[in-house]
C-alpha cells in the first residue's frame, strides 16, 4: 500500500488535499491532428457526424485505471483536464477529416453516427500504460431513420510516459486511428456496396 501510494503522489495520480493551495490545471486536447481526406468521388458521401458519449465522459475529467492494483476503480487526474469534453473533441476532429475534405462537403450525404463507450489511460504496471478509446459506429439515412451499417472500435495506443501528458498524446494516436478505421470502413461499404453510395448520394 505504500508504494502505491508513493506512485500515486510521484506520479500527480491522486485527487486533490484539502490543503489551500490550488494549482491551475493542465488541459489537453488532441494537439496536431493530420487532417489528411478521405478523398472524394468515389467515397462514400457523409453529411453529419454526430458523436454522443457515456455519461461518465461527458465532462472534463482524464481518467486513468491501475489494472495491476485496483482494476476495478476509474481514478481522474487531480491537475489535468481535457479542454472540452472528449467527445466534443473527436467529433471536430472527425468532421474535419470525414466531411471537410469531400469533394462536396456541403453535399447530400448519410448520417454517422458515434458513441463513445470509453476513452481512459490503463496502468497494467506503474511504468506502463495504454490509452483505450471504444466507439460505436451506425451509418444511416439522412433522416437517421434507417441503419444502413454498423461497426464497432476498440483502438489501443501505448502511452510514452507513465502521466496525464503521456495519455494525452496516446488519445491523439487513438483518435488518428479511429479516423483512419473509420474512413477504410466507408471505403469497404463504396467498393462493396455501390447502391447504399447511390442512396446517400440523392
Amino acid at each position: 500500500m505504500k508504494l502505491l501510494l508513493a506512485i500515486l503522489a510521484g506520479l500527480g495520480l491522486a485527487a486533490c488535499g484539502g490543503s489551500g493551495a490550488t494549482t491551475e490545471a493542465a488541459r489537453y486536447d488532441f494537439g496536431g491532428l493530420a487532417a489528411t481526406g478521405m478523398g472524394a468521388g468515389s467515397r462514400l458521401p457523409v453529411a453529419v457526424v454526430e458523436l454522443q458519449a457515456a455519461s461518465w465522459l461527458s465532462g472534463p475529467d482524464m481518467y486513468f485505471r491501475l489494472a495491476y492494483a485496483e482494476p476495478q476503480q476509474r481514478r481522474s487526474y487531480a491537475e489535468s483536464r481535457w479542454a472540452a469534453p472528449p467527445a466534443e473533441l473527436l467529433e471536430a476532429f472527425l468532421k474535419r477529416r470525414i466531411i471537410f475534405n469531400q469533394a462536396d462537403p456541403g453535399g447530400a450525404g448519410c448520417r454517422l453516427q458515434l458513441a463513445l463507450d470509453e476513452l481512459e489511460q490503463r496502468f497494467d504496471s506503474p511504468l506502463g500504460s495504454t490509452t483505450i478509446l471504444e466507439v460505436r459506429a451506425q451509418l444511416t439515412s439522412m433522416r437517421g431513420v434507417e441503419t444502413l451499417s454498423r461497426r464497432a472500435f476498440l483502438i489501443r495506443k501505448a502511452a510514452t510516459a507513465p502521466d496525464a501528458r503521456g495519455g494525452a498524446m496516446a488519445a491523439r494516436d487513438a483518435a488518428q486511428a479511429l479516423a483512419d478505421d473509420i474512413q477504410g470502413w466507408l471505403g469497404e461499404i463504396s467498393r462493396d456496396k455501390p447502391a447504399m453510395v447511390e442512396r446517400c448520394r440523392t
